[in-house]
């Protein structure tokens, strides 16, 4: 409780946002979008491993094995978000992961200092997608991609790197 209001004190995650409610609607979106791109490129890459007619055709098609993850917590604190583990092992891919995640917190003392408007408030919420793909051919390069949608009290953005 707070002595001059008598008012619960709120989490970081509860804290209204300056950005206004329209962003609220915008990382539902975002998070949404990412799940779906999930699986829609789990769907591809298992159909990938049901057409193979080569090397390897003998072993059964792999299949994504999913498993759903929380970020940490210290003692005391609210949740802080997660993600889901997608990982299949194949006949064509070795081994591939296509992971999701949303997570929200503070951003570490350090990294405040190089994120715009995070030293005088550090909170944020990011959702995004990874992938890496390693095939079994080892003429066939592997895959590695990171998008991720990022919200701070200041902006948010897309980052896609290359």
């Amino acid at each position: 409780m707070t002595s001059a209001t008598s008012q619960p004190e709120r989490s970081p995650s509860a804290t209204p946002s300056p950005l206004g409610d329209d962003i609220e609607a915008r990382k539902e979106v975002a998070r949404t979008w990412f799940e779906s791109l999930r699986d829609r490129i789990c769907a591809v890459f298992e159909k990938i491993e049901d057409d193979l007619t080569g090397m390897h055709r003998d072993l059964p098609p792999g299949r994504f094995e999913r498993k759903a993850w929380q970020r940490a917590t210290e003692q005391g604190e609210d949740d802080r978000g997660g993600g889901v583990m997608s990982v299949m092992r194949g006949r064509v891919f070795e081994k591939v992961g296509v992971n999701v995640s949303t997570v929200h917190g503070e951003f570490s003392t350090d990294f405040r200092q190089q994120i715009p408007g995070a030293s005088k408030d550090p909170r944020f919420w990011a959702s995004g997608i990874s992938l890496v793909a390693h095939m079994r051919s080892p003429h066939v390069p592997a895959v590695h991609m990171n998008t991720r949608f990022i919200v701070t009290t200041r902006a948010c953005s897309a980052v896609a790197p290359i």
